[in-house]
């Protein structure tokens, strides 16, 4: 069964917009044959059927419903442009009537998960970061780029890309302790959080799935890189 990733008068935002620019790209077939300008023609379907698998994937829960797009708007690449276009000028209808099945079964489909909203929550510069990839499914590849964000913070306050290097050469301090007694405890909290998150990256570097399969696993690595940001928010030189 779909299930959704934010709320269900988006997603129904989103597959009406899809559905108006496919059209827009199916009224211009007549002007594609009668000009011949197949090619130009042909990008703009690829344009169109890419960025719509690109927002099915951040609309819908899993790749099912993406897929089911991206299956009835395949074509097989003919030996010209003109016979490709062919093949794909009827994909462009078979795409649209897919997405307007969707709107139809819109009600059926679950609401978005907690853990999906919570995601929401994260740091702007984490979730705007990581979205689009933990919305689409890969997510090692959102745990991946969320550690990036931390170690590009790291280096942009103290030129050191390291946890250990940050605080130690590069003399990075975080405000925000509870009480001035426990400074010395907070300083070295954060600064082995960023050294985790450091080691973390470089054990999932190893893999091709970095070892994470599943929502909640990857939401809660980009909880430790949103923590991170938030504290390195407070960081100053001393």
């Amino acid at each position: 069964m779909a299930k959704l990733r934010v709320p269900r008068e988006r997603v129904e935002k989103v597959l009406v917009e899809r559905i108006r620019a496919g059209e827009d790209v199916a009224a211009k077939v007549e002007l594609a044959e009668g000009s011949g300008g197949y090619l130009d023609w042909l990008h703009l379907f690829a344009t169109w059927r890419n960025d719509t698998i690109t927002e099915l994937k951040a609309a819908y829960e899993g790749k099912d419903i993406a897929l089911e797009f991206e299956v009835v708007t395949d074509t097989t690449e003919r030996s010209s442009p003109r016979f490709t276009f062919e093949n794909r000028k009827t994909a462009v209808r078979w795409g649209i009537q897919k997405l307007e099945s969707l709107i139809e079964r819109l009600q059926l489909a679950l609401p978005e998960s907690q853990e999906v909203a919570g995601i929401k929550s994260l740091h702007p510069e984490i979730y705007s970061r990581c979205r689009t990839l933990y919305a689409g499914g890969d997510y090692a590849e959102a745990v991946e780029k969320g550690f990036k964000v931390v170690r590009d913070r790291l280096r942009s306050l103290t030129t050191y890309e390291t946890g250990s290097e940050a605080f130690g050469k590069g003399n990075l301090y975080v405000e925000g302790a509870a009480a001035p007694h426990v400074d010395d405890d907070f300083q070295n909290g954060v600064k082995f959080l960023a050294m985790a998150i450091d080691r973390f990256r470089n054990e999932k570097s190893h893999t091709a799935d970095g070892n994470i399969s599943d929502a909640i696993r990857a939401y809660e690595y980009l909880r430790l890189s949103s923590l991170a940001m938030h504290l390195l928010d407070r960081a100053l030189i001393r």
